[in-house]
């Protein structure tokens, strides 16, 4: 079984890498059958990612995330689940360059680095705690894409404005199809995310006998958490749409993220393996 872990650790990223490759060649010469294989590589490299953490969950008994780079690997399976989703709902893969740009990423530093061996925290073992962290991770996941989405609506917008109508204006769908799958991104994020958070809570108050601990990434995702509820409140009310969207998409999950590493640098945290 360690065998064949190790084995998918070298595999996964190279089948994200291929992936990356073909979406970068479809966004440059536009033909759809690179883009249909583009996905299915990137579904292939998800169930090899799957296998990956599931073989290592029955190897080890706990759940595969005892430090920062299996966290990050973790983060690279999400964000590819939502965006491969997200693709197919919308019908619209000439964005995947980008999230494969930083999937792959993410999953060779991993792959380079990640550790396998005996459980390091007595919390990993229980899998009340991994379904807790799996929702997490796929709600930030799906709040990072929408983010992205934002960003490139800005980029997109800028372009149009200027009148200079480069590769970005030429690679990029419609700003309105952009703007259409942030929504659905942040939609599903605040959902997920969510659900995440209730069951850590939960988790808590039955293994750790309270409901709420005051640690600073607790309180600062709970909090992010409610504004984004109270964003999308707003938006729906106020009906905002367009450059506006695109621009609380991105700075909103920006001052999040930068919250979360400021913690994890500066402060005590009992997510600190996280």
């Amino acid at each position: 079984m360690y065998q064949f872990t190790q084995a998918l650790n070298v595999l996964i990223p190279l089948v994200y890498g291929i992936s990356l490759g073909l979406y970068i060649t479809y966004f440059l010469i536009k033909n759809p059958t690179l883009g249909k294989l583009a996905s299915r590589f990137l579904l292939l490299g998800i169930l090899l990612h799957i296998m990956f953490f599931g073989s290592k969950w029955a190897h080890f008994k706990y759940f595969p995330i005892a430090d920062s780079f299996a966290s990050l690997s973790m983060l690279a399976l999400s964000i590819a689940l939502i965006y491969y989703i997200l693709e197919k709902i919308v019908k619209e893969g000439r964005t995947g360059i980008f999230f494969l740009s930083i999937i792959f990423m993410f999953q060779l530093i991993s792959s380079m680095f990640i550790r396998s061996g005996p459980i390091t925290n007595q919390l990993l073992s229980d899998p009340k705690f991994g379904i807790h962290t799996t929702f997490t991770l796929l709600g930030i996941s799906s709040l990072a894409i929408s983010a992205l989405y934002g960003l490139m609506y800005i980029m997109l917008a800028k372009e149009i404005k200027s009148h200079r109508f480069g590769a970005i204006y030429d690679g990029l769908p419609s700003l309105e199809t952009i703007e259409t799958m942030a929504r659905n991104a942040t939609a599903v994020g605040i959902i997920l995310l969510g659900f995440g958070i209730f069951m850590g809570h939960l988790w808590a108050y039955k293994v750790l006998g309270y409901f709420f601990k005051p640690d600073p990434k607790i309180i600062a995702t709970d909090i992010a958490w409610l504004v984004y509820i109270a964003g999308w409140v707003i938006v729906k009310i106020k009906n905002l749409h367009g450059l506006r969207i695109g621009i609380i998409s991105f700075v909103g999950f920006f001052l999040f993220f930068v919250t979360i590493i400021l913690i994890n640098f500066l402060s005590a945290t009992f997510h600190k393996f996280i």
